[in-house]
């Protein structure tokens, strides 16, 4: 019964569905999150400098809490949600930059150039939670903000799985497609969050 709830609230709620989508694609994007450090280990980076960019990611994710809210608070959750998806153009299109110039770039330029890709990374991830969270209550009628909140987790949760369509499409072609694929998916993304918009102006 709770499924089939779910199932009829998808049908129904246009605004639901499209944030739903959203949600999909930005699972998409983040597919390629592990393989930013099969990249950089390519690339000559080691065991200690996977530490320096996880280090990198944590201090994105608690620098940008502050400029995330100040976002929401200002010009509201949906205007946050589309800086992230903006921001989420970067860091595959920045690891494309990198293969593109590696030739030129020492170890120390290349451990810079991903530890900045992965502040971004860390920016992005909290601000995607920061923002999701503000807008699914937002949307979901008082009387079934549980309910639309467990909805949305059961049906998003299938994005978790990407990764694994990642490393399938990595085997298959490269990392370079990977994050091709993740690329385009951030602007797919980005386009839903304009039609978000259109439907909220109506």
């Amino acid at each position: 019964q709770f499924l089939r709830d779910g199932l009829a609230t998808l049908r129904s709620d246009a605004r639901f569905r499209l944030f739903l989508y959203t949600q999909w694609l930005g699972g998409a994007t983040l597919m390629a999150l592990p393989f930013f450090v099969v990249a950089a280990s390519g690339l000559g980076l080691g065991v200690a400098d996977v530490g320096i960019l996880l280090g990198a990611q944590t201090a994105g994710a608690l620098t940008s809490n502050a400029l995330w809210g100040r976002i929401g608070d200002r010009f509201g959750k949906l205007a946050l949600l589309q800086s992230v998806g903006a921001l989420r153009l970067v860091p595959p299109l920045g690891a494309l930059v990198i293969f593109a110039v590696v030739g030129g770039l020492s170890r120390i330029e290349i451990l810079v150039a991903f530890a900045v890709l992965f502040v971004i990374i860390g920016a992005l991830v909290n601000g995607m939670t920061i923002g999701y969270l503000g807008y699914l209550m937002e949307i979901s009628p008082d009387e079934k903000r549980p309910a639309y909140s467990a909805y949305f987790n059961a049906l998003a949760s299938p994005a978790a799985l990407l990764p694994l369509l990642g490393a399938a499409i990595g085997d298959v072609l490269s990392l370079k497609a990977v994050f091709i694929t993740a690329l385009l998916a951030a602007i797919l993304q980005l386009v839903f969050y304009v039609r978000l918009s259109h439907w909220e102006r109506r």
